[in-house]
């Protein structure tokens, strides 16, 4: 038996070596193999076909999202807590910052109310572009073991960040309110809901532009940090435009700054109790759809690469 295994094996050695031998030989033949038959691995589906795909898998988005939302402090004891107590030292570190150092709070309205509402709600826009920054590797597991369309991880992803943001949302207004002790709030904060959708309808779009760019591009990860600190303190969230107005190019940058748009409106509506005008909703729903549209364009534009760049 065991002569019998040794002269089989170098039989197979013999055949390796001889078929190394005949490609090597620079005289050999060679031979031209039809293309006729074989088909494209991982090929990109048309734009029909894979808006299609997306909506078949819709309840695998809305099943995943729910099952990882109100999960990113759960390795803590009081993870709930945190999701609370966050915002709250966040707004107590920057109220005391800029509005008691640096006095940005002078001539604004419920300054703590107007600086709640600016970083949280500037966080949730931030989050979802971080969100986007290296997803395709976070998911490489799963894009190499399934065939699917790419676009529904970051369809769950900005889903799971809505519903981890309503919480957030809740409390800045909470305590907006409370800063203006004795004025009600007025039936303006519902304009805040579609607001809402809205901001993640944007988000989302940035993190399919983000989610590709980390992908083909990795060195693009070590500066979303900076890039994402830098829309923060450009969007007005700790002060207003008053304190360009020896600027005027930086005013009227920052005044075409969806984010400082986003914001704005938040605050009439809320605190402020206006009614954003027809303009800025026109603004608001351009930026939201008009990222969303390029975003996902751009996004499906790479769809078989995903498998190599994971």
């Amino acid at each position: 038996m065991s002569r019998h295994r040794k002269r089989g094996n170098s039989k197979t050695v013999d055949y390796f070596r001889s078929l190394s031998s005949q490609i090597n030989d620079p005289a050999a033949p060679v031979r031209i193999v039809s293309t006729e038959g074989l088909s494209e691995l991982n090929p990109r589906p048309g734009l029909i076909e894979y808006i299609r795909q997306l909506w078949q898998r819709r309840y695998f988005v809305v099943a995943e999202a729910r099952s990882k939302a109100l999960r990113s402090t759960r390795n803590y004891r009081l993870w709930k807590m945190w999701l609370v107590v966050n915002p709250i030292l966040d707004v107590a570190f920057y109220g005391f910052l800029f509005g008691i150092l640096f006095r940005t709070s002078r001539g604004v309205e419920n300054f703590l109310g107007y600086l709640i509402i600016g970083i949280i709600f500037m966080q949730m826009m931030s989050g979802l572009l971080s969100s986007g920054s290296g997803l395709i590797t976070k998911s490489k597991s799963m894009i190499r073991t399934f065939a699917f369309p790419r676009a529904s991880l970051v369809f769950s992803q900005t889903l799971r960040s809505l519903l981890d943001n309503l919480l957030p949302a809740a409390v800045a207004l909470l305590l907006a309110f409370l800063a203006q002790w004795g004025k009600f709030p007025h039936w303006t904060v519902l304009l805040v809901i579609p607001l809402f959708i809205l901001l993640h309808v944007f988000g989302c779009g940035l993190m399919f532009i983000a989610a590709r760019l980390t992908a083909e591009v990795p060195d693009v990860k070590a500066i979303m940090g900076i890039t994402t600190r830098a829309w923060f303190f450009l969007s007005g969230v700790m002060f207003t435009l008053d304190r360009f107005e020896h600027v005027p190019f930086a005013r009227e940058l920052m005044s075409h700054n969806p984010a400082y748009v986003f914001l704005t409106a938040i605050r009439d509506a809320s605190i402020y109790q206006t009614v954003p005008n027809l303009y800025t909703w026109l603004i608001l729903c351009a930026w939201s759809f008009g990222t969303l549209i390029v975003g996902f364009l751009y996004f499906w534009g790479a769809e078989e690469k995903y498998v190599r760049l994971a």
